[in-house]
């Protein structure tokens, strides 16, 4: 227990901008289900806390996966309380992966995991984010309520009605019946599924009247402020302002779901990203700019110009290979900028055109040589690997490609010597390549992964063929982290059950999947049949399944044609 209070005073005492409420009518625990340095870097979570903490009737604290017990219970930041004790506990998550440790701080805390086992006085327990609004089902056995969509209106609507009902202590089926109704919120207990061996569902019955699809809430970007209102030297971006420039993608890649299931692709004003850092970054000096795809904001550059001129430093999300330009670089290396970030995705013209990223091998190089000009030390390429319908020659591309900007951005980079070896640099290019991972509500959502046996021989032989490359760094991947997050983004809730049982008896997976009577290798592995309901078909993105399936036959056909 020591550890954990020396650690929180810590970590309180470094906090700036931190809103802590004493009283009020409901009390709130927001969880983060993993550690406070990457919690505290999610502007999804600061948003919702700060959001929660400036309703008059609602206080809300703050807790984290804590990787240093022991200690009893899932404990606050602010006051140190059992978040079994709070009116309500809601989790953000944005991670498949972080789907066991939401179930270890319910367990720690001693609250029962599934929702049907709770009693009728127990905290409501509520969850929103990414990875719940693609796919609930697998979460669905431990939560009264989901949010479907962007939580900042159905947030106000939500807590409104609830603080009615608490006021007035109203059942929680009546409770849970009547939040159903609002737009955009899923309560998993109205809705029964029966489910085929490959994880599709045979049959769904919908109980009491409730929706038949939850439609995904999207909110407008006009009038709306996005910031994080708490900087911390403990948080991953260090002492950082975080602030979004735009939701979306308008690009449309089929891997991923920004470009499909949070369309349309929208940006702040930029007056209003101004603003923003104006009013609310107090006395931090560097401002991280967020978004699903920044370097497609049409005002970026002027933004970063006008950040720039008053001090700040810059930091930003990666930026698109053919959107860089000579100028925006010198402002983001002038700002400070020590590592350039890009993702060429893949490494030929052929798997380019399969995953539908309009980009071509001149516009990666031409994005080393602007780096190469600049004193970056560091450039990052990200990589995918298992793509559908890739062949030996596209693993082969990746490597011919970072061998090319290997020797532009490293082998033949000449330090200036005219200002002298402290500011000589050295050059460092890392490589991230990560497994496919099939999303829902993307084109390659009816794609299987690759076996596990064949991701390791890839990742080994670019990891192998690049290692004698000077400053070359390959980050190394788990494919069976990997194999198990296509799990959870895949899965239904016979998937939360073993989830269950993995956590509940402290089983391994594969005790845990045998108990709960599911053949993983079906659903992650094997491809799914267009005709086929899937799990997340109850939610609607507002896109048509006709576009999905175009868009997977487009992909089909570029993999066919001759070069």
């Amino acid at each position: 227990m020591k550890s954990f209070v020396l650690t929180r005073e810590k970590l309180l005492s470094a906090e700036k901008g931190r809103m802590f409420k004493k009283t009020a009518h409901l009390r709130v625990a927001l969880g983060f289900p993993n550690t406070y340095e990457v919690g505290m870097s999610n502007l999804g979570f600061e948003t919702v806390y700060r959001l929660l903490n400036q309703m008059d009737q609602v206080a809300c604290e703050r807790f984290f996966l804590f990787d240093f017990p022991p200690y009893r219970g899932a404990r606050t930041l602010e006051s140190n309380r059992n978040i079994k004790h709070f009116d309500l506990i809601s989790f953000s998550v944005p991670f498949e992966l972080d789907y066991p440790n939401i179930l270890q701080l319910l367990k720690l805390s001693e609250i029962p995991l599934l929702s049907s086992h709770r009693k009728e006085n127990a905290p409501l327990i509520i969850a929103g984010g990414v990875a719940s609004t693609l796919n609930p089902e697998v979460l669905a056995p431990f939560f009264d309520c989901l949010f479907i969509g962007e939580a900042e209106e159905m947030l106000v609507e939500f807590m409104e009605l609830h603080l009615s009902f608490h006021h007035r202590r109203v059942p929680k089926e009546k409770v849970l019946l009547e939040l159903s109704k609002l737009k955009g919120v899923y309560v998993p207990r109205f809705y029964e599924f029966r489910y085929h061996g490959d994880g599709s569902v045979k049959r769904m019955t919908v109980q009491k009247g409730v929706p038949e699809k939850i439609v995904s809430r999207r909110v407008s970007l006009k009038n709306l402020e996005t910031f994080s209102p708490i900087t911390s030297p403990y948080a991953h971006f260090k002492n950082s302002f975080l602030v979004e420039v735009g939701r979306g993608c308008a690009r449309g890649c089929r891997f991923c779901a920004a470009g499909f299931a949070y369309r349309p692709c929208r940006f702040y004003e930029g007056e209003s990203v101004l603003s923003q850092v104006e009013k609310h970054a107090g006395d931090s000096k560097h401002v991280g700019l967020i978004g699903s795809l920044i370097s497609d904001h049409p005002e970026l550059e002027n933004i970063c110009q006008a950040l720039h001129s008053k001090g700040y430093e810059i930091g930003t999300s990666s930026l698109r290979v053919d959107s860089i330009s000579e100028s925006l670089l010198k402002i983001l290396v002038d700002s400070g900028m020590k590592t350039l970030t890009i993702a060429p995705e893949a490494g030929t013209d052929r798997m380019w055109k399969v995953i539908n990223k309009k980009i071509d091998r001149e516009a990666v190089l031409k994005s080393a040589e602007l780096a190469s000009g600049t004193a970056i030390p560091t450039l990052k390429l990200y990589f995918i690997v298992g793509l559908p319908f890739e062949r030996e020659e596209d693993v082969d591309g990746i490597v011919d490609l970072v061998r090319e900007v290997h020797r532009i951005f490293i082998k033949e980079h000449k330090p200036d010597k005219t200002r002298g070896k402290k500011r000589s640099v050295l050059r460092r290019l890392r490589i991230s390549v990560n497994p496919f991972i099939p999303k829902p509500h993307t084109p390659f959502q009816w794609c299987g992964m690759d076996q596990e046996s064949e991701l390791k021989r890839k990742l080994r032989k670019i990891a192998d063929r690049l290692k004698a490359l000077r400053g070359v760094h390959v980050e190394k991947k788990s494919v069976r982290q990997a194999i198990l997050q296509g799990l959870f983004s895949l899965g239904n809730r016979d998937i939360g059950r073993g989830l269950y049982y993995a956590v509940e008896e402290d089983l391994n997976y594969r005790q845990a999947w045998k108990k709960a009577g599911v053949g993983p290798e079906r659903i992650v592995f094997r491809p799914r049949e267009l005709a086929s309901v899937l799990p997340w078909n109850i939610i609607d993105v507002r896109l048509s399944k006709s576009r999905l399936v175009k868009e997977l036959k487009e992909a089909q056909r570029a993999a066919a044609e001759r070069r």
